[in-house]
Formats: structure tokens, sequence, C-alpha cells
């Protein structure tokens, strides 16, 4: 079923450990495809995919927060944002049915703030909900359309993400992604 409504999500990839013979730069890079497929709705009118798609360099980062282990792996993380059909509930059901697919197991140990290395995470960074949408991308399709960003408090999703501003390493992804896209 079509929804008439637009959102753009902006989300933040991150791996680091190996999936069998992928590294994690190329599960980030395997992952963007699996993204695009469960989100980009399929009758978005785009001139160019990047008018519905942007992503930002891959780059290695320390790990952030308290780990299991002594000395976790260096991370690799990427900024992707895309527009789509779906709410951000349902994104979050999309990647988190991703996160699984690259092997990632979800433990209560997470919930307490202990984290552990894993193959793939990806947090919703934030969203936006499109109005005056027509079934375009915002290259030009509609001069009065403009974007809201939705917040939510629900426990299952938080947004804006609440280590938005603490992960150092987001805010120059975000502003590599804000030359390519208006995103605020």
């Amino acid at each position: 079923m079509e929804n008439n409504c637009l959102y753009k999500v902006v989300l933040l990839l991150g791996s680091n450990l190996p999936l069998g013979r992928l590294t994690p730069e190329q599960i980030i890079a395997e992952a963007d495809k699996e993204i695009i497929d469960a989100l980009l709705p399929d009758y978005l009118e785009v001139e160019a995919l990047e008018d519905a798609v942007s992503t930002t360099e891959i780059i290695e980062t320390e790990p952030c927060g308290k780990f299991e282990e002594k000395d976790p792996p260096k991370f690799f993380n990427q900024v992707l944002s895309c527009i789509t059909d779906k709410t951000p509930d349902e994104v979050l059901v999309q990647t988190q049915r991703i996160e699984k697919l690259f092997g990632r197991m979800r433990t209560y140990k997470e919930k307490g703030e202990i984290y552990q290395s894993r193959t793939l995470d990806i947090d919703i960074l934030k969203a936006f909900k499109k109005h005056g949408a027509d079934k375009k991308a915002d290259k030009g399709a509609d001069k009065k359309a403009y974007w809201i960003e939705i917040k939510s408090y629900k426990p299952s999703l938080l947004l804006p993400h609440p280590q938005v501003e603490s992960r150092l390493f987001v805010k120059p992804l975000m502003a590599s992604l804000n030359k390519k896209k208006n995103i605020k």
C-alpha cells in the first residue's frame, strides 16, 4: 500500500567486526544497498539516485562508551540519508532486520550502556517528514514543500538520537552530508 507521506531519515552505520570474508568497511557498503532496497519507494520519481540517497565517506573512529572488551577494535562509520515512505518506526524495524542479516546479536547488556563489538549497528540519528510532498524527491519537485524534524520520546525510538551531540565524529559526517543535501 502506498503511503502519501514522504520521510527523510538520517542513519549512522557502524561496524568493528568482520563477517566471514567481509571487512567492516565492506559490511557498511553492502548494508547501504540493503537499506536502499528496504527504504526507497519504488514509485519515487527522481532524476538520479543521488536525489533520494546521500552517503558520506566511511571513516575509522575510536569506540565510544564502555565496552565489554578491554581494547575493542576501531569502528568504521558512515552517515546515510534516504527518502522513504516508511515512518521512523517502520524504518527501525527495517534497520534492525538488516542488522540481523549481517549477524548482529542484541544483548541485554547494551541496554545498560555496556557495549559490545558488532558486525553492524544502524542508528536513526534524525528523521523528517515532508510537508507539501507529492511523490518526488526534493530536487525542484515541489518548491512549496519543506521538511519538519520529527521528535520521538518512545523508549524504543528516541529522535533525534540522544548521542548525536556526544559522538564527536558524527558532526563532521553530518556536515559533509549537509553539503550534499539540505538537512539540518
